[in-house]
């Protein structure tokens, strides 16, 4: 049955193709049971802020300082590759590793883009942490991923109340809203060096 259930994602990824294309989401083939991969591929270009005067408009304050904000047109947040283990699927829910999509090696959390969630009640908050309590690897804290169902903060949040509604492609498309879609890098340069900051949008 976990075989049937994985084709049938597949299927739904090849068919979503061009959806998930023109968003930068990259479906890595073949897949072979229980492994799915995509490469995921940010556009949005890297900010640059500076201490200085700025024009009308344009001023961000952090903490007490004005900043001049410019975007970096050929530099963007750096491409990774999504892992999802469909082990027991859809008994539980698909297991999100970040590699690099050259080496497939594991990202670190110290090398790794940020996944920023915006919430009107809650307003943005990271959704990427950096040591999850079983695997001890980075994982996102979202619905939809094994990684946060089985989180013993979110025992009383069981994937079975969303797997019958919720497909491979869904998730993957909240993978992509959260760390490409809001999510912004800005680089600011401070007195005590340079530190990259990610804002999320506030987007309908």
């Amino acid at each position: 049955m976990c075989h049937i259930k994985y084709e049938r994602e597949i299927k739904r990824l090849s068919e979503q193709r061009a959806a998930l294309e023109t968003r930068g989401i990259f479906v890595v083939g073949p897949s072979k049971f229980p492994i799915v991969e995509c490469v995921l591929v940010p556009r949005y270009p890297l900010r640059m802020a500076v201490p200085g005067p700025v024009p009308e408009n344009v001023v961000v304050p952090v903490g007490a300082t004005a900043l001049r904000v410019a975007e970096i047109p050929s530099l963007a947040a750096r491409a990774f590759k999504a892992r999802f283990d469909l082990t027991d699927y859809d008994l539980r829910a698909p297991s999100l590793e970040f590699r690099d999509p050259w080496t497939d090696a594991l990202l670190t959390y110290a090398t790794m883009l940020r996944a920023v969630e915006y919430e009107h009640q809650r307003q943005a908050h990271l959704v990427l942490l950096d040591d999850h309590p079983v695997t001890h690897k980075p994982f996102l804290c979202l619905r939809g991923v094994r990684e946060y169902h089985e989180h013993p903060q979110h025992s009383g949040d069981s994937w079975l109340l969303y797997r019958a509604e919720t497909s491979l492609f869904a998730i993957i498309m909240s993978l992509w809203r959260v760390c490409v879609d809001l999510t912004r890098p800005t680089l600011i340069f401070q007195p005590a060096g340079l530190i990259v900051q990610w804002d999320a949008e506030a987007k309908a």
